[in-house]
């Protein structure tokens, strides 16, 4: 099957040195793929070396007792929702990342319930001394997100998340290679949810 295929030659390249955009662009050009693979395709397959680099970066949820946390509150969510319907991997840097792709819009449905009971009971059982949510402004229903969580821990509209969570530099839950770039630590509740669920 190409998307195979095209995992390991994108892989290979990475491994020597090309730039991912480049690398991307070549093997999804060559392999004819479509929009979604070319999606998954970025998300899930790193260098050695970047992979190595992201799992340094990655701490135990024990690490958060009395500690202050930042959550980035889409790429969470959704990631969790992603193990919830099975649309979630553990990728090449071991960070579990949903598979879909969701750009600029949200719905608010019986899993987004789930998925945030779920998130507060992984929260909530390591103590943290605090856990700030931060939503995207422009992504719709932040606001009434925001709602939901303030019932459990506090919340933040901002209109650049990654950038107020890099400024932070706390422990941050987040799968945003990006931004684990910018980071000391990160956490990864959506891979904590997926380890505690049923075969």
């Amino acid at each position: 099957m190409s998307i195979h295929e095209a995992t390991d030659d994108l892989r290979h390249l990475l491994n020597r040195g090309y730039r991912k955009s480049y690398a991307l662009t070549f093997v999804c050009n060559h392999y004819q793929l479509q929009k979604e693979d070319r999606h998954f395709l970025a998300r899930t397959v790193f260098s050695e070396e970047e992979a190595s680099s992201i799992r340094q970066k990655k701490v135990h949820l024990e690490r958060i007792q009395g500690q202050d946390i930042a959550i980035d509150g889409y790429n969470v969510l959704i990631s969790t929702e992603a193990v919830l319907t099975g649309d979630a991997l553990i990728c090449d840097d071991s960070v579990v990342r949903d598979i879909k792709g969701i750009f600029g819009k949200y719905t608010l449905t019986d899993l987004t319930h789930r998925a945030l009971q779920e998130i507060f009971a992984v929260l909530t059982s390591h103590s943290p001394r605090t856990a700030t949510f931060y939503f995207d402004q422009q992504v719709s229903h932040s606001g009434d997100l925001c709602s939901l969580v303030r019932t459990h821990f506090p919340c933040t509209i901002t209109k650049h998340v990654d950038l107020v969570l890099a400024q932070l530099n706390l422990i941050t839950a987040t799968s945003d290679s990006i931004l684990i770039r910018k980071l000391d630590h990160f956490i990864d509740i959506p891979f904590e949810i997926l380890l505690s669920k049923p075969l």
